[in-house]
């Protein structure tokens, strides 16, 4: 199959260039244009009719991959994304990665020349080199977090900042044994909310205890299994930082199931904000991810992209709110 890459190296220009010329960007010199488009019938390179709006113009078809969209943090990336899509006059095609192998999802990317560009939600570590091959003949934007050395624009709040102030929060609140709920340690988010602990109590002078990390993996059942079964053993700890709202959740009911009182016998703090933390019982102290702001961000880096204009920055790191309710 004849790709992208094929016609650039035939017109002599990069890929992202033959992207453009063969999309109708203003900014193509049309000398530059007709090259790319002659190789383009030389080689046999379909190139997609659709993808135009009613006046003539490029309607550009955002790629959105994303781990699952029954998590609701996920849930909430995506309508935020997708709001911010259509606002800017775009579509929007949904890819998700549960259940997929990464080079099957970067396979599907890749065979869709109608998408102009791609925003990539919390990329697994074993995905970054397919995404890297694809972004030779595709614009990428990575949104919540990136593997450690991957060169792609991206998108995060910062997580260790954040979570040390949510730690500190506890600390000048009187409590000194503190307990994590860590998210899966494969996560570059959850390995700085994890740093971002250590460092709060290493700061205020409270020696880090390892009997009071539980490895969790962001999911309710998960927060209620650990929780249940730190009730059995004993001893709890005075409060506990949950790495994310819905872990929190699950640690919540098996407090309240035990006849543990929050915040009375140990204090419980969450993070993301999500809609479910002003709804549980009680209501859920917690860390506000800017998840509006992130997604104009990771749409307005990638919409330079697909423009063929250069970003302002490759990193957008955000800072998050804490939001103080009653469970901690």
């Amino acid at each position: 199959m004849v790709s992208l890459r094929d016609v650039a190296k035939r017109a002599g220009v990069s890929a992202s260039t033959a992207s453009r010329a063969i999309s109708g960007h203003p900014q193509v010199r049309e000398e530059t244009r007709r090259r790319v488009m002659a190789a383009a019938a030389e080689l046999g390179y379909e190139v997609a009719r659709s993808g135009r709006d009613a006046s003539g113009g490029r309607r550009h078809l955002i790629g959105l991959v994303i781990p699952d969209v029954i998590t609701p943090f996920y849930a909430e990336l995506l309508n935020c994304v997708q709001g911010v899509v259509f606002d800017r006059g775009c579509d929007l095609v949904l890819y998700v990665s549960q259940g997929r192998s990464p080079r099957q999802v970067i396979q599907h990317i890749a065979s869709a020349r109608h998408v102009s560009g791609v925003i990539v939600v919390t990329p697994r570590h074993s995905e970054d080199e397919e995404l890297r091959k694809l972004g030779a003949d595709q614009s990428v934007v990575v949104l919540d977090h990136r593997a450690e050395g991957s060169g792609f624009p991206h998108v995060t709040v910062d997580n260790l900042r954040a979570a040390h102030r949510a730690v500190t929060h506890l600390v000048n609140r009187g409590w000194r044994k503190i307990g994590i709920l860590t998210g899966p340690l494969s996560v570059q988010s959850a390995m700085d909310r994890l740093r971002g602990y250590r460092l709060a109590l290493e700061e205020a002078g409270i020696d880090f205890d390892p009997s009071l990390v539980k490895k969790g993996d962001f999911m309710q059942d998960t927060g209620y299994a650990i929780v249940r079964q730190w009730i059995d053993d004993q001893p709890l700890p005075d409060a506990l930082f949950c790495s994310n709202d819905l872990m929190a959740a699950g640690a919540l009911q098996a407090f309240r199931e035990a006849g543990v009182d929050v915040p009375g016998k140990v204090a419980v703090m969450g993070f993301d904000d999500l809609p479910i933390a002003s709804q549980t019982s009680p209501p859920l102290t917690t860390v506000a991810q800017p998840i509006l702001e992130m997604c104009e961000a990771a749409v307005r880096l990638l919409m330079r992209l697909v423009q063929g204009d250069e970003p302002d920055t490759h990193r957008v790191v955000l800072d998050a709110d804490l939001v103080i309710r009653t469970s901690a």
